[in-house]
């Protein structure tokens, strides 16, 4: 009779976004979203925020730009830590040589990425104003839509599309 031989692997999960985030996240990105996640800690949470980080090109340079998604983040033990309305979204123009700069900072309804490489767009859930609609008299009887962000050159920043491009929330 053979000798039974029992392996035992151990995979240990961190919460720390730090040490969970991909390695090649830009400095600034990393820093925000530790900050993001240490709110949760406090509240005596665990931060689930692997889906956190989004990439794609939005501003047409052929390089990998960085959006953190408040909205995409969980907080185990303390769900209510990052509220239950609207949530920040950042965007980070990264430079190619793992370095981002923030270009874009908003309080959003939702973030949805469309389309990849040059044609990658970013759609945020925005509501009343943002919509090109007068601000209702209660949250219930609020206009919402979704309205890309487009770079501005000249800036160097992303900003909201024209109203005309919004699409109504039914």
């Amino acid at each position: 009779m053979l000798p039974m031989i029992c392996v035992l692997a151990v995979v240990v999960m961190t919460t720390n976004p730090a040490e969970a985030s991909e390695p090649s996240l830009p400095a600034p990105v990393t820093k925000d979203l530790k900050a993001i996640a240490d709110q949760c800690t406090e509240a005596g949470g665990k931060p689930q925020a692997a889906s956190a980080v989004k990439r794609a090109d939005l501003n047409g340079d052929g390089k990998e730009d960085f959006i953190l998604d408040v909205g995409s983040i969980s907080c185990e033990g303390a769900a209510s830590i990052y509220g239950d309305r609207e949530k920040a979204v950042s965007v980070y123009a990264g430079d190619g040589s793992a370095g981002a700069a923030l270009v874009f900072s908003d309080m959003v309804f939702g973030a949805k990425l469309e389309g990849a490489g040059p044609a990658a767009k970013l759609w945020l859930s925005v509501s009343g104003a943002g919509c090109g609609k007068k601000p209702a008299a209660d949250f219930a009887s609020e206009s919402f839509c979704e309205r890309p962000l487009q770079w501005n050159s000249k800036t160097n920043k992303l900003e909201y599309a024209p109203v005309s491009t919004v699409k109504m929330i039914q």
